[in-house]
């Protein structure tokens, strides 16, 4: 059996992963900090942030699938790297019911990782839209001199604008109550 886990030192700015990559590894980091990225929608939105003692990379290997996001270091970190084969081997030896309940674990974790990476896009993409938002006391005054449908008009479109910023806020909110809700479904940590 080939070796299960080796320690390599990565150098600030490195990559650890590439998006859209084969996996044949996944990775505990060991010490310092990486960054994680996604593309969505043609943009690099940064996802979260790892800290020691987690693990990334894992998610592709499980359901032979590429790379879901990129992992750059933050600093100079260090990381323990799984092969993959020789983790897969360990995981067949486990009872039946065992693997079935990880695989079903395993998919719901590759589920909440791409909602997660879709609601941090948007998010970052409603932060971004209200600071580009034109502020509309300058318009009132041209507002005035349009004719009176081309003002009922725009007076409507600025009206859904601010009720759909409301609604996104409301939903940024409730997507916040929600993940402080799923923290509670965590496991006690065992290091």
């Amino acid at each position: 059996m080939d070796q299960v886990a080796w320690t390599q030192k990565i150098k600030d700015g490195e990559s650890i992963i590439e998006e859209g990559s084969w996996p044949f590894y996944g990775y505990m980091l060991k010490s310092g900090r990486a960054k994680v990225f996604k593309n969505i929608d043609g943009k690099r939105v940064l996802i979260r942030t790892l800290s020691e003692g987690d693990i990334f990379g894992e998610i592709a290997f499980l359901g032979d699938a590429k790379r879901t996001a990129s992992v750059i270091a933050d600093g100079d970190v260090e990381v323990e790297v799984i092969a993959k084969d020789t983790f897969m081997e360990a995981l067949d030896q486990l009872p039946q019911d065992v693997r079935s309940r990880l695989n079903t674990l395993f998919s719901d974790l590759k589920v909440m990782t791409e909602v997660n990476g879709r609601l941090v896009a948007l998010l970052y993409e409603l932060q971004h839209m209200r600071a580009k938002m034109i502020d509309l006391k300058p318009f009132e005054r041209e507002l005035e001199k349009m004719p009176e449908l081309l003002r009922r008009v725009v007076i409507a479109l600025v009206q859904r604008l601010n009720t759909s910023l409301e609604g996104c806020t409301e939903l940024a909110a409730k997507v916040e109550e929600t993940v402080k809700a799923s923290d509670s479904l965590s496991l006690p940590s065992t290091q």
